[in-house]
């Protein structure tokens, strides 16, 4: 939501930086997961090379082996590559919001959290609907930046349920297993999204 009500502002070389925030978004997960696990590497990682070249460690840290940190670099890598979805249809809602609104609000003396609040928002509920279904159902089938970044490991720390079912199915051939969790991934979506439409869907109705 920042970053779109960031790149919605005029200011030189917008187009530049709408054109940048593709890049995470068009890079394939795998590609994706190859980079990140390259800059955490322990032995040849960007982000080592650059925290001991300025002192802030003394020695390359092996950030992928321990359970804390694979969780939050797998986060990082999955909330890399999807984020710019995310931000591409919330500034198409924001364009969409007649400027006339937010004159009329400055007329009225109402300050920035006053016209996101009535203004903004009630504006872009719909988009911020698409986006947090989509969020959700990406979220569950996370699998590609994973496995390739850590492979679920170490130990259970990022085996998330599509590996899960992947590997059940494929490794471990219980077909019926791996079968019942793709089930229980698309049945989770579909609860989360009917929340989500129920609770959001009325809100989003704008009168003009």
């Amino acid at each position: 939501m920042t970053l779109a009500l960031m790149l919605n502002e005029v200011f030189v070389g917008r187009g530049v930086l709408r054109s940048l925030m593709l890049l995470p978004w068009a890079m394939p997960g795998v590609v994706n997961g190859l980079m990140w696990r390259s800059i955490f590497d322990a032995k040849t990682g960007a982000l080592n090379g650059v925290l001991t070249s300025l002192g802030l460690i003394d020695s390359y840290q092996a950030w992928l082996t321990s359970p804390v940190t694979a969780f939050f670099v797998a986060v990082l890598a999955e909330v890399w590559n999807l984020l710019p979805l995310a931000v591409i249809i919330l500034l198409a809602g924001l364009q969409t919001i007649p400027t006339e609104l937010y004159d009329a609000a400055r007329v009225d003396r109402a300050g920035i959290l006053q016209r996101f609040r009535h203004v903004t928002l009630p504006w872009i509920t719909h988009p911020l609907l698409i986006v947090l279904i989509l969020e959700t159902m990406n979220a569950f089938r996370a699998f590609d930046v994973i496995y390739v970044l850590t492979g679920g490991g170490p130990g259970d720390a990022t085996n998330v349920i599509a590996l899960l079912t992947v590997r059940t199915a494929f490794t471990y051939t219980n077909f019926g297993l791996g079968n019942a969790y793709a089930y229980v991934i698309t049945g989770i979506t579909l609860v989360t999204s009917l929340i989500y439409l129920s609770v959001l869907y009325r809100k989003g109705k704008v009168e003009v």
